[in-house]
């Protein structure tokens, strides 16, 4: 192994569609609160975020996946709970 590739070594590409598999713990960013339902925006997906408390907007929440639709990149989960504000 190169020391070029011992320096990448672990190295990934970020992606605009995320796959998550149910189960799975994320970190996210409520952006918005419609009629009570919370999404948040991962790239150009959306995951619908269920039991999130009123004035979750812009606050960092831990969701478990509970589905996700790689084909449309929309998907649903559970909130958990909140770990931290928005920085803006």
């Amino acid at each position: 192994m190169s020391i070029f590739e011992k320096y990448l070594a672990g190295w990934t590409f970020r992606t605009r569609y995320p796959d998550y598999e149910p189960g799975e713990t994320i970190e996210v960013m409520v952006t918005s609160m419609t009629d009570g339902k919370a999404k948040a925006r991962i790239g150009d997906s959306m995951l619908r975020v269920t039991d999130a408390p009123e004035g979750s907007e812009n606050m960092r929440v831990l969701v478990e996946v509970d589905e996700w639709d790689t084909e449309d990149h929309t998907g649903e989960g559970t909130y958990l709970e909140k770990v931290g504000e928005s920085a803006f």
